[in-house]
């Protein structure tokens, strides 16, 4: 019986560590299903661990490797806007502009499909070389209202420029960047 009753309790926290699926569409397109009943389309292909080779003669105290970084897929490299949008809680940040110039300026458009009042959209802005390797990935805060100022809200219904955010130019850089855009957190008010 103490079995059945433990098998009971974790069976919900079994089933949400569950791994999340992987689909290709009839028409070749890639899509990852999530256990809350979302999709995301199949951009980025994980990061490989090589194992780097010693050269003769050197001694090594333990062995190393090397972990590429990750890389665009052949669908995201040929459709660039599957990157520059991201959807979260009913609010969507999508990439306006991107300036070619030093340090990169990119600008993005905020969008609130929800019910609520949002006051905070952050995430992460991920920059790919043309040939799609991840060239840098930093945080971003696309929305930041200010506390018991309902006019600096993201109001349910409503479309408006977001932040403007600013990075330097990674180095081997040519032209401009291919932008992954990513939410992590939203708050409502």
């Amino acid at each position: 019986m103490k079995k059945l009753m433990l098998s009971l309790l974790l069976a919900p926290t079994l089933a949400l560590a569950a791994p999340l699926t992987q689909v290709t569409l009839p028409d070749g397109t890639q899509i990852q299903l999530n256990d809350d009943h979302t999709w995301d389309y199949l951009v980025v292909k994980p990061a490989e661990v090589a194992p780097v080779a010693v050269k003769a003669g050197a001694t090594a105290s333990a062995p190393t490797a090397v972990v590429a970084a990750p890389v665009l897929t052949e669908q995201a490299k040929a459709h660039p806007e599957l990157l520059s949008q991201a959807t979260r809680d009913g609010i969507r940040i999508e990439l306006v502009s991107v300036s070619d110039a030093d340090p990169l300026t990119l600008e993005f458009k905020a969008t609130n499909q929800g019910s609520k009042n949002a006051i905070l959209v952050s995430g992460f802005v991920t920059l790919f070389a043309e040939d799609g390797r991840q060239l840098v990935r930093e945080p971003a805060r696309f929305w930041v209202a200010e506390t018991r100022m309902p006019e600096t809200y993201l109001r349910k219904g409503e479309a408006r420029a977001a932040r403007t955010i600013e990075l330097p130019r990674p180095a081997g850089l040519q032209g401009k960047p291919l932008v992954r855009v990513e939410i992590d957190e939203v708050n409502f008010r």
